[in-house]
C-alpha cells in the first residue's frame, strides 16, 4: 500500500547554486505530516504536483538527491497553467470561498483550463494508483480530482482536504451551474472530505442538499459507488519543532538583537502572504486607532509587519501591495518622528530562524485575517513561546479561533475595537499571559499535525472499509439468494409499496395494485413458512381498501399505524400541532403551481412534485425544504427529501423503528426487504446479519446490500420466491 498524495506544489524545490543544481525537500508543515504518518504506518509515499520547472531539469536531476518519498511531477503547459492557476483557481474559487465575490473573474476559459488541468492531473494518479492505495487530495486547485479518480477505480480509498474555507450558499450560488456542479461531483468522489471547521463541513453540506439534491444523514452522503463522510479535521503544527527551536542558539542570538534594538519598545508582530484575505489595512488602521486613542504608548510601541511575497502576477495582488505600502507611508509620515517609525515594513520572505526569533520577542501577535480557512500564524507563535510570554490577538474569522479559546478574539472590520484589544494585550499581566499561553500551548501540543493526518487517513481507511456498496441482484449473487431463501424454514418479507411494488403515477390514488400482483402477495403469504409485510407512507385508508383483505401484516404512514391478526393500531398517542402549520406552508407552494399538490395524512403532510417540470420542481423543493426546516426547528418531526416529494412526519412514524419494535423482534433466519425511497433506508439500516438481505429499487444513493432495476425486477423476483418449492 502507498499513500498518493496530490498538492498543487510539489514538497521539494530545484535551484541553481554556483553553476549546480540543487534539490531540497521542504520542511513545510504538510509535507512533515505526511512524511511523519508515512514512516510510522511504514506506508510507501508518492508525491504527485505540479512542477515548476522544465521537464528536462528534473529528467537530468530527479536521482541527485536523497529520497524520502517518490516524486511524480505533473508538467502542464504553460498556457494552460497559467490559466487553470491564474484565472480560475485563483480569481474564482480562491476570491469567493474567501467571501469576495466582487473580485471574481469567471471565464468559460478559465473553468475549461481548469477541469483539463484536473484531468491530466488523474491522468497521473490513474497511472500510478494501486488497488489498496490511499488517494490524499489536497486543495482548491483539485476540487474535480476525486469524482475522476473513482470513475477510473470505483473501490478507491480517496480523501479530499480543503484548506481554506467553504461558503455557505448563498456565496456559493453565484457560480454558474455547471461550475458547481462539477465542484460539488468533485469532492462527493471521495470517501472522506475534510474541512478546518464545523461551519465549513455544514456550509459544504448544504449546498449538496440544496444544489444536487442529495440528502445526507449524519454527515453522510450514500452514493451508487461508495459514501461521502463530511467532517471537520482542523490541521495543525509540528508542536515540538517550534516549541524547541526558542534554545536554538542562532534563534537566541537573533532574539538578543532584536530586543536590544527596540529595548524600550513593546513589539506587536505580524506575518502574512500577500493577500487580500488578511486584512492587513485593517490592522493597520486599527494600530492607528490605538495610537490615537492611547497617545501614551507613542515612542513606547512599534508595528513589525513582515509581509511574504505571493501572486504578484495576479491584478489585485499587486493593488493590495501597493495600497498597503501607501498606508504605512502614511501612519509612518503623520504619526512618527526622526527617532521613532511606529510600523517597520518588510517585503520579503523569512527564514525559520529569524521567523522564531520575531515570534519569541514579540509582546503581542496580531493575526487578523477577514476569512482563514484556518491561520497556522496563530499557532506558530503559541508554539514558540516556551518563555510563556506574550498575548495573541486573533482575528474571529480564522479557523484558529475555534481553537484557541484563550486569544483575545476581534471582529477585524471593527478597527476601533480592535485599538482597544491591542491595548489590553499591551498591559495584559505576564502571570495572566502565562496561564493563558500554557492553556493553549497544551491544546496544540496534544493536537499537533501528526494527529491531523493520521485521524484524516485513518478515518478515510474506515469510511471506505465499512462501506455499503450494493451489489446488483442478478447472476451468481441472485441464484445465492434464492438459495438462502430455498433453505430457510421461517421467512420474512418486508415490502415498501410506492416504486417498489407499484410504479409511481400522477397522482397517488392512481397507484393501485392490480390482480397479478394481489395474486402474487396472496401467493407468497399462502405459504406457512412466509410473513409478509408491506411497509409504507400511504395512508391505512388506503392500505385497508386495496391490501386489507390480503393475510399479510401493513404498517401505513412510515410507522405511524400497525395492523395484526385483531385489527389495526396507533404507534403514535395524540395528534402533532405542527400538523395545520406545515400544511399552510406547503399549500402556499402548490398554489404556486397547479401540477404540484399536498398529501394530508394523519401523522404527516406530503408536497408532490412529480408532475412539474424538473428542473422549476427542483428549485421550489430545494426552498420550502429550507424552510420547513426552519420552521419545524426543534419539533419532533422528520422532514423525509423523497423521490419527488417533501414529506413532515411524526418522529415515530418511522420504518425503522416500527420493524426493529414490532416485526423484526420475531424468530427469522430469512429476512429481506424491499424499497426506492429515503425512507427505507430506516429498514435498510437495521438489516445487517448475513440472513438479512435489503434491496434498493432503482438508482440513487442507499445503504442496502443489492440494487434491482425497476418494479417490473421486484416482481420478477418475488414470482421466483412465490416458484419455489416449500
Amino acid at each position: 500500500m502507498k499513500i498518493i498524495t496530490i498538492s498543487y506544489r510539489l514538497p521539494l524545490s530545484i535551484k541553481k547554486q554556483n553553476r549546480k543544481t540543487v534539490i531540497t525537500q521542504s520542511a513545510g508543515g504538510l509535507a512533515t505530516a505526511i512524511l511523519s504518518y508515512a514512516e510510522k504506518s511504514k506506508a510507501n509515499l508518492t508525491w504527485v504536483g505540479v512542477a515548476d520547472f522544465e521537464k528536462s531539469t528534473w529528467e537530468n536531476h530527479k536521482n541527485d538527491f536523497a529520497k524520502s518519498f517518490e516524486t511524480e511531477p505533473v508538467f502542464l503547459d504553460k498556457k494552460l497553467n497559467k490559466s487553470f492557476y491564474n484565472n480560475f483557481s485563483n480569481s474564482v474559487l480562491w476570491a469567493l470561498f474567501h467571501y469576495f465575490p466582487s473580485y471574481v473573474e469567471y471565464d468559460d476559459e478559465g473553468f475549461e483550463a481548469y477541469k483539463t488541468a484536473n484531468e491530466i492531473v488523474a491522468q497521473k494518479v490513474n497511472e500510478i494508483y494501486e488497488p489498496g492505495d490511499i488517494v490524499w487530495i489536497h486543495d482548491y486547485h483539485f476540487l474535480g480530482l476525486a469524482n475522476l479518480v473513482r470513475q477510473q477505480h470505483p473501490n478507491a480509498k480517496i480523501g479530499f482536504f480543503l484548506h481554506i474555507p467553504f461558503p455557505n450558499f448563498e456565496i456559493f450560488r453565484i457560480l454558474p451551474s455547471n461550475a458547481k456542479k462539477y465542484i460539488l461531483d468533485g469532492i462527493l468522489g471521495a470517501n472522506l472530505a475534510g474541512f478546518h471547521t464545523w461551519d465549513n463541513a455544514i456550509h459544504f453540506t448544504e449546498c449538496v442538499e440544496k444544489i444536487m439534491g442529495y440528502s445526507q444523514r449524519n454527515f453522510i452522503f450514500n452514493q451508487d459507488t461508495h459514501r461521502t463522510k463530511v467532517g471537520s479535521y482542523p490541521i495543525s503544527i509540528d508542536f515540538d519543532k517550534f516549541y524547541d527551536s526558542y534554545d536554538k542558539p542562532e534563534v537566541a542570538t537573533l532574539r538578543n538583537e532584536i530586543r536590544e534594538l527596540y529595548q524600550d519598545k513593546k513589539i506587536i508582530f505580524s506575518v502574512d502572504r500577500l493577500d487580500y484575505t488578511k486584512g492587513i489595512n485593517n490592522r493597520l488602521n486599527a494600530f492607528e486607532n490605538f495610537l490615537l486613542k492611547h497617545p501614551e504608548w507613542r515612542e513606547k510601541v512599534v508595528f513589525l509587519l513582515v509581509i511574504v511575497p505571493s501572486r504578484e502576477e495576479i491584478t489585485k495582488y499587486g493593488e493590495r501591495k501597493r495600497m498597503i505600502e501607501l498606508n504605512v507611508g502614511r501612519i509612518n509620515g503623520s504619526m512618527g518622528s526622526y527617532k521613532w517609525a511606529p510600523v517597520v515594513y518588510q517585503y520579503q520572505s523569512v527564514d525559520f530562524n529569524r521567523l522564531i526569533a520575531l515570534y519569541s520577542s514579540a509582546d503581542v501577535a496580531l493575526i487578523s485575517p477577514v476569512r482563514d480557512g484556518m491561520n497556522l500564524v496563530a499557532k506558530e507563535y503559541v508554539a514558540s513561546r516556551k518563555d510563556a510570554r506574550g498575548a495573541l490577538i486573533l482575528s474571529s474569522m480564522a479557523g484558529a479561533a475555534k481553537e484557541l479559546q484563550e486569544a483575545i478574539t476581534i471582529n477585524p472590520f471593527d478597527t476601533e475595537l480592535t485599538g482597544e484589544k491591542i491595548a489590553l494585550a499591551l498591559n495584559m499581566p505576564q502571570e495572566v499571559q502565562e496561564v493563558k499561553m500554557k492553556r493553549m500551548q497544551d491544546y496544540l501540543r496534544k493536537h499537533d499535525v501528526f494527529r491531523w493526518a493520521t485521524n484524516f487517513l485513518t478515518d478515510t481507511e474506515e469510511m471506505h472499509d465499512h462501506d455499503n456498496k450494493a451489489q446488483k441482484l442478478s447472476g451468481k449473487v441472485k441464484e445465492e439468494l434464492l438459495h438462502t431463501f430455498e433453505t430457510a424454514q421461517k421467512r420474512l418479507f418486508l415490502l415498501d409499496f410506492d416504486g417498489t411494488l407499484v410504479n409511481l403515477k400522477p397522482r397517488p390514488e392512481l397507484a393501485v395494485p392490480d390482480k397479478k400482483l394481489l395474486n402474487l402477495l396472496g401467493n407468497l403469504a399462502g405459504d406457512p413458512k412466509n410473513e409478509v409485510w408491506i411497509i409504507s407512507g400511504r395512508d391505512r385508508n388506503f392500505l385497508e381498501q386495496h391490501l386489507g383483505h390480503l393475510p399479510i401484516g401493513l404498517v401505513a404512514e412510515h410507522g405511524g399505524y400497525i395492523k395484526r391478526e385483531h385489527g389495526w393500531e396507533s404507534i403514535i398517542a395524540g395528534m402533532p400541532e405542527w400538523k395545520e402549520r406545515v400544511i399552510d406552508v406547503m399549500q402556499q407552494y402548490a398554489d404556486l403551481n397547479s401540477a404540484s399538490f399536498v398529501e394530508v395524512k394523519e401523522f404527516g403532510v406530503a408536497f408532490h412534485y412529480r408532475n412539474v417540470e424538473e428542473k422549476l420542481g427542483f428549485l421550489m423543493s430545494r426552498e420550502l425544504l429550507t424552510l420547513l426546516k426552519n420552521h419545524l426547528y426543534n419539533t419532533p418531526v422528520q422532514i423525509i427529501d423523497g423521490n419527488k416529494v417533501i414529506e413532515v412526519k411524526h418522529f415515530m412514524a418511522h420504518k425503522g423503528t416500527t420493524c426493529r419494535n414490532n416485526i423484526l423482534c420475531g424468530e427469522h433466519d430469512f429476512v429481506i426487504a424491499f424499497g426506492d425511497d429515503k425512507t427505507d433506508e430506516d429498514m435498510f439500516e437495521l438489516l445487517t446479519a448475513d440472513n438479512e438481505f435489503s434491496v434498493k429499487v432503482g438508482p440513487g444513493n442507499t445503504a442496502a446490500k443489492y440494487r434491482i432495476k425497476s418494479v417490473e425486477k421486484v416482481h420478477e423476483l418475488l414470482s421466483q420466491f412465490e416458484g419455489h418449492p416449500a
